[in-house]
Protein backbone atom coordinates (compact mmCIF):
# COMPACT_ATOMS: atom_id res chain seq x y z
CA UNK A 1 0.00 0.00 0.00
CA UNK A 2 1.37 3.35 -0.52
CA UNK A 3 2.44 5.53 2.33
CA UNK A 4 2.71 8.81 2.91
CA UNK A 5 5.56 9.78 5.72
CA UNK A 6 6.02 13.41 5.51
CA UNK A 7 3.19 16.27 7.14
CA UNK A 8 3.86 18.13 3.67
CA UNK A 9 3.24 14.90 1.53
CA UNK A 10 -0.23 14.43 3.78
CA UNK A 11 -1.05 17.83 2.70
CA UNK A 12 -0.10 17.89 -0.29
CA UNK A 13 -2.07 14.60 -1.21
CA UNK A 14 -5.14 16.38 0.87
CA UNK A 15 -5.24 19.17 -1.06
CA UNK A 16 -4.93 17.98 -3.94
CA UNK A 17 -8.21 14.86 -3.38
CA UNK A 18 -10.20 18.55 -2.28
CA UNK A 19 -9.31 20.01 -5.54
CA UNK A 20 -10.35 16.82 -7.58
CA UNK A 21 -13.73 16.38 -5.93
CA UNK A 22 -14.11 19.96 -6.44
CA UNK A 23 -14.20 19.50 -10.05
CA UNK A 24 -17.72 19.15 -11.08
CA UNK A 25 -19.75 20.64 -8.29
CA UNK A 26 -21.10 23.21 -11.17
CA UNK A 27 -23.74 20.68 -11.68
CA UNK A 28 -25.55 17.60 -13.60
CA UNK A 29 -24.42 17.79 -17.53
CA UNK A 30 -27.96 17.51 -19.33
CA UNK A 31 -28.79 15.75 -22.32
CA UNK A 32 -28.33 19.24 -24.41
CA UNK A 33 -24.93 19.49 -23.39
CA UNK A 34 -23.83 16.06 -23.60
CA UNK A 35 -20.79 15.65 -25.91
CA UNK A 36 -17.69 13.56 -24.51
CA UNK A 37 -17.77 10.87 -21.55
CA UNK A 38 -15.04 9.47 -19.68
CA UNK A 39 -15.78 5.79 -18.90
CA UNK A 40 -13.99 4.42 -15.88
CA UNK A 41 -13.78 1.05 -13.98
CA UNK A 42 -12.03 0.79 -10.43
CA UNK A 43 -10.00 -1.98 -9.30
CA UNK A 44 -7.18 -3.01 -7.15
CA UNK A 45 -3.83 -2.94 -8.58
CA UNK A 46 -0.84 -5.49 -7.88
CA UNK A 47 0.10 -3.12 -4.38
CA UNK A 48 -3.58 -3.27 -3.33
CA UNK A 49 -4.79 0.34 -4.14
CA UNK A 50 -8.31 0.67 -5.69
CA UNK A 51 -6.97 2.75 -9.04
CA UNK A 52 -8.87 3.28 -12.85
CA UNK A 53 -8.35 0.07 -14.56
CA UNK A 54 -10.42 0.77 -17.26
CA UNK A 55 -10.85 4.37 -19.05
CA UNK A 56 -12.50 4.69 -22.20
CA UNK A 57 -13.46 7.75 -24.06
CA UNK A 58 -17.34 8.03 -25.68
CA UNK A 59 -18.33 10.61 -28.25
CA UNK A 60 -21.95 10.72 -27.80
CA UNK A 61 -22.47 12.70 -30.83
CA UNK A 62 -20.30 10.89 -33.20
CA UNK A 63 -21.16 6.97 -31.79
CA UNK A 64 -17.87 5.77 -31.04
CA UNK A 65 -16.03 4.65 -27.88
CA UNK A 66 -12.66 4.63 -27.80
CA UNK A 67 -10.26 3.21 -25.07
CA UNK A 68 -7.77 5.27 -23.05
CA UNK A 69 -4.64 3.39 -21.70
CA UNK A 70 -4.53 3.97 -17.81
CA UNK A 71 -0.77 4.01 -18.00
CA UNK A 72 -0.73 7.15 -20.35
CA UNK A 73 0.94 9.46 -18.12
CA UNK A 74 -0.54 13.17 -16.70
CA UNK A 75 0.42 15.60 -14.18
CA UNK A 76 -1.51 15.05 -10.80
CA UNK A 77 -1.37 18.32 -9.21
CA UNK A 78 -0.14 18.08 -5.56
CA UNK A 79 0.76 14.37 -5.98
CA UNK A 80 4.13 12.46 -7.08
CA UNK A 81 1.85 10.02 -9.30
CA UNK A 82 1.45 10.64 -13.06
CA UNK A 83 -0.62 8.20 -14.59
CA UNK A 84 -4.63 7.95 -15.78
CA UNK A 85 -5.24 5.49 -13.22
CA UNK A 86 -3.66 7.28 -10.41
CA UNK A 87 -5.75 10.05 -10.53
CA UNK A 88 -9.00 8.25 -9.60
CA UNK A 89 -7.75 7.84 -5.94
CA UNK A 90 -7.37 11.23 -5.63
CA UNK A 91 -10.91 12.28 -7.08
CA UNK A 92 -12.57 8.91 -8.75
CA UNK A 93 -14.33 9.47 -11.85
CA UNK A 94 -14.31 13.03 -11.66
CA UNK A 95 -10.84 13.08 -11.36
CA UNK A 96 -9.74 10.94 -13.99
CA UNK A 97 -12.19 13.31 -16.53
CA UNK A 98 -10.47 16.15 -15.32
CA UNK A 99 -6.88 13.99 -15.74
CA UNK A 100 -7.99 12.89 -19.50
CA UNK A 101 -8.45 16.25 -20.67
CA UNK A 102 -5.29 17.53 -19.93
CA UNK A 103 -4.31 14.65 -21.91
CA UNK A 104 -6.26 15.78 -24.81
CA UNK A 105 -6.29 19.18 -24.48
CA UNK A 106 -9.63 19.36 -25.03
CA UNK A 107 -12.71 20.10 -22.78
CA UNK A 108 -13.29 18.34 -19.31
CA UNK A 109 -15.72 15.33 -20.41
CA UNK A 110 -18.57 14.16 -18.22
CA UNK A 111 -18.04 11.08 -16.97
CA UNK A 112 -19.28 8.02 -15.19
CA UNK A 113 -17.04 5.74 -13.02
CA UNK A 114 -18.19 2.28 -11.78
CA UNK A 115 -16.47 1.04 -8.77
CA UNK A 116 -14.15 -1.97 -7.32
CA UNK A 117 -17.44 -3.38 -5.47
CA UNK A 118 -19.98 -2.51 -8.37
CA UNK A 119 -17.36 -4.23 -11.10
CA UNK A 120 -16.98 -7.54 -9.26
CA UNK A 121 -20.72 -7.61 -8.85
CA UNK A 122 -21.44 -6.96 -12.90
CA UNK A 123 -19.21 -9.15 -13.42
CA UNK A 124 -20.59 -11.72 -11.45
CA UNK A 125 -24.49 -10.51 -12.64
CA UNK A 126 -23.10 -11.09 -16.15
CA UNK A 127 -21.68 -14.79 -15.68
CA UNK A 128 -18.25 -13.39 -16.18
CA UNK A 129 -16.50 -10.87 -18.78
CA UNK A 130 -15.58 -12.18 -22.29
CA UNK A 131 -12.63 -10.67 -23.25
CA UNK A 132 -9.61 -11.50 -25.90
CA UNK A 133 -6.27 -11.92 -24.64
CA UNK A 134 -3.60 -10.74 -26.78
CA UNK A 135 -1.07 -13.03 -24.89
CA UNK A 136 -0.48 -15.80 -22.57
CA UNK A 137 -0.62 -14.54 -18.77
CA UNK A 138 0.20 -15.83 -15.48
CA UNK A 139 -0.28 -13.80 -12.24
CA UNK A 140 0.50 -14.82 -8.57
CA UNK A 141 -1.64 -12.19 -6.86
CA UNK A 142 -0.22 -13.16 -3.48
CA UNK A 143 -2.68 -16.20 -3.10
CA UNK A 144 -3.09 -17.65 -5.75
CA UNK A 145 -1.72 -18.34 -9.36
CA UNK A 146 -3.95 -17.55 -12.07
CA UNK A 147 -2.50 -18.61 -15.88
CA UNK A 148 -4.59 -17.53 -19.06
CA UNK A 149 -3.66 -19.08 -22.39
CA UNK A 150 -4.10 -15.72 -25.61
CA UNK A 151 -7.02 -15.73 -27.18
CA UNK A 152 -10.80 -15.31 -26.62
CA UNK A 153 -11.99 -16.56 -22.86
CA UNK A 154 -14.46 -15.54 -20.32
CA UNK A 155 -13.43 -13.89 -17.04
CA UNK A 156 -15.07 -14.41 -13.49
CA UNK A 157 -14.38 -11.21 -11.12
CA UNK A 158 -11.46 -12.82 -9.86
CA UNK A 159 -9.79 -13.66 -12.87
CA UNK A 160 -10.51 -10.27 -14.28
CA UNK A 161 -8.97 -9.24 -11.14
CA UNK A 162 -5.84 -10.74 -11.68
CA UNK A 163 -5.92 -9.55 -15.79
CA UNK A 164 -5.77 -6.21 -14.23
CA UNK A 165 -2.93 -6.89 -12.12
CA UNK A 166 -1.12 -8.94 -15.23
CA UNK A 167 -1.48 -5.79 -17.39
CA UNK A 168 1.40 -3.70 -16.73
CA UNK A 169 3.56 -6.58 -17.88
CA UNK A 170 2.60 -6.67 -21.60
CA UNK A 171 4.51 -5.23 -23.83
CA UNK A 172 3.19 -2.46 -25.14
CA UNK A 173 1.28 -3.62 -28.89
CA UNK A 174 -0.16 -6.36 -26.13
CA UNK A 175 -1.54 -3.60 -23.27
CA UNK A 176 -2.75 -1.58 -26.55
CA UNK A 177 -5.11 -4.44 -27.53
CA UNK A 178 -6.12 -5.68 -24.02
CA UNK A 179 -6.87 -2.00 -23.26
CA UNK A 180 -9.01 -2.13 -26.20
CA UNK A 181 -10.40 -4.90 -25.31
CA UNK A 182 -11.63 -3.66 -21.70
CA UNK A 183 -12.97 -0.42 -22.98
CA UNK A 184 -15.49 -2.73 -24.98
CA UNK A 185 -16.24 -5.22 -22.43
CA UNK A 186 -17.21 -1.94 -20.04
CA UNK A 187 -19.20 -0.39 -22.70
CA UNK A 188 -20.81 -3.95 -22.92
CA UNK A 189 -21.40 -4.09 -19.01
CA UNK A 190 -22.88 -0.41 -18.90
CA UNK A 191 -25.13 -1.00 -21.74
CA UNK A 192 -26.67 -4.16 -19.89
CA UNK A 193 -26.93 -2.71 -16.56
CA UNK A 194 -30.18 -4.08 -14.83
CA UNK A 195 -32.27 -1.80 -14.15
CA UNK A 196 -30.76 0.69 -16.28
CA UNK A 197 -27.57 3.38 -16.11
CA UNK A 198 -30.20 5.86 -14.04
CA UNK A 199 -30.99 3.21 -11.82
CA UNK A 200 -27.75 2.12 -11.30
CA UNK A 201 -26.91 5.82 -10.40
CA UNK A 202 -30.01 6.16 -8.00
CA UNK A 203 -28.50 3.16 -6.00
CA UNK A 204 -24.79 4.46 -6.02
CA UNK A 205 -23.70 1.56 -8.21
CA UNK A 206 -22.41 3.65 -10.83
CA UNK A 207 -21.21 7.27 -10.03
CA UNK A 208 -21.75 10.35 -12.87
CA UNK A 209 -22.37 13.62 -13.34
CA UNK A 210 -25.04 12.54 -16.06
CA UNK A 211 -28.29 13.70 -16.25
CA UNK A 212 -30.89 10.77 -16.51
CA UNK A 213 -31.59 11.77 -19.72
CA UNK A 214 -28.23 12.11 -20.67
CA UNK A 215 -27.76 8.31 -19.21
CA UNK A 216 -30.40 7.42 -21.78
CA UNK A 217 -28.55 8.83 -24.93
CA UNK A 218 -25.25 7.21 -23.45
CA UNK A 219 -26.71 3.68 -23.28
CA UNK A 220 -27.91 4.13 -26.92
CA UNK A 221 -24.05 4.72 -27.84
CA UNK A 222 -23.16 2.14 -25.27
CA UNK A 223 -25.68 -0.31 -27.11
Amino acid sequence: MRTVVATAAVIALGAAAAWYLGVFEGGTVGADDLAEVALVAAAPDENGDVVAQIVALADVRAGTVEPVSPATEVTLPGTTYGTLADAYPFGGGAGVAEALARVTGGPTPAYIAVDAGSLRGAAAEAGGVQVTLPAEMAVFDGEDLYTFTAGVTTLDADELGAVFKGAPYLSAAQRAELDAELADMLATLLAEWPGGLASASDTGAIATNLSPEALTDLHDVLQ
